[in-house]
């Protein structure tokens, strides 16, 4: 059974955070939403927890004129209501909205969303199709991970069991736009079957595509990065055959497997579905 003497720290920094996760089996704990469902099946069973809902160096949406810096302790619900985020960033604000319901977007933080990394979870994909980067530290150390590389399988991670996620930075392209749909045919507030997140980045002429990102969540062990759509669109109008041509490469780059969902090539078709729907989207944004 779970102990029942796990000791719970209340640190007040960043650095008190860090200093205190140093038992093997520590764990930092933030909104919880997903953490209890680790402890619920038995999958961690810490001696010490650290929560870090009063360390307000991790808390705080910040904007420049060149990128949008988001506190690891900031909720979804925080992040979907703000205004700045759904101006320069549509897709990650669409996002955090569709996540859980409103009690769980109102706990969910981004810091945790991101380290549980489920590959059905709305926010990953929305975050790497705009560039995003993770900055982590440890006691000793930081560094600065770019989201796409952030992930190495089911519900693992390059983070250190000693480093926590301090905050995560987007760049602010004028040029650029993004969008994020999701398929859920169940109730809205479970994972999506398939979730796209997209953005396309404009030569000065406002005319044609120079860079396009497309990544799908729900559809293999890690968000999928469609490097062979993105090829295709650079160079064109973004007319909606090069749209199509694009969406249909993603069929080769997902790996879904058969669940309670879908079949695999149900998935891959609804992949290749809500691609095409997310690049639109940022058309028409």
């Amino acid at each position: 059974m779970q102990s029942t003497d796990t000791e719970f720290l209340i640190p007040s920094s960043v650095s008190e955070a860090l200093s205190s996760i140093a038992l093997e089996d520590a764990i930092f704990l933030g909104g919880g939403t997903s953490t209890a469902l680790l402890y619920k099946t038995r999958m961690i069973e810490p001696s010490r927890v650290v929560w870090l809902g009063n360390v307000g160096e991790l808390k705080g949406i910040f904007t420049s004129p060149t990128e949008v810096k988001i506190g690891s302790m900031v909720t979804m619900a925080e992040i979907a209501a703000d205004r700045e985020i759904a101006r320069l960033l549509p897709g990650v604000s669409t996002a955090a909205g569709v996540i859980g319901n409103a009690r769980v977007r109102a706990m969910a933080t981004l810091g945790g969303a991101l380290a549980h990394a489920d590959p059905r979870q709305d926010l990953p994909p929305a975050l790497i199709a705009v560039d995003a980067k993770v900055s982590v530290r440890n006691a000793s150390s930081s560094r600065e991970i770019n989201l796409a590389d952030f992930y190495e399988g089911f519900l693992e991670t390059v983070l250190s069991p000693d480093e926590l996620i301090t905050e995560v930075t987007v760049p602010i392209l004028q040029n650029r736009r993004s969008s994020y749909l999701r398929y859920t045919p169940t109730s809205e507030g479970d994972y999506p079957t398939v979730g796209a997140g997209a953005s396309l980045t404009f030569n000065e002429d406002g005319k044609s595509i120079s860079t396009a990102t497309l990544v799908l969540c729900g559809v293999g062990a890690v968000p999928i990065v469609s490097s062979e759509a993105g090829l295709a669109l650079a160079g064109t109008t973004g007319d909606d055959s090069a749209l199509l041509r694009a969406a249909e490469l993603v069929r080769g780059a997902v790996d879904p497997q058969d669940d309670e969902r879908g079949t695999a090539d149900y998935k891959r078709d609804m992949a290749a579905v809500f691609a095409y729907r997310a690049l639109k989207a940022c058309l028409n944004s």
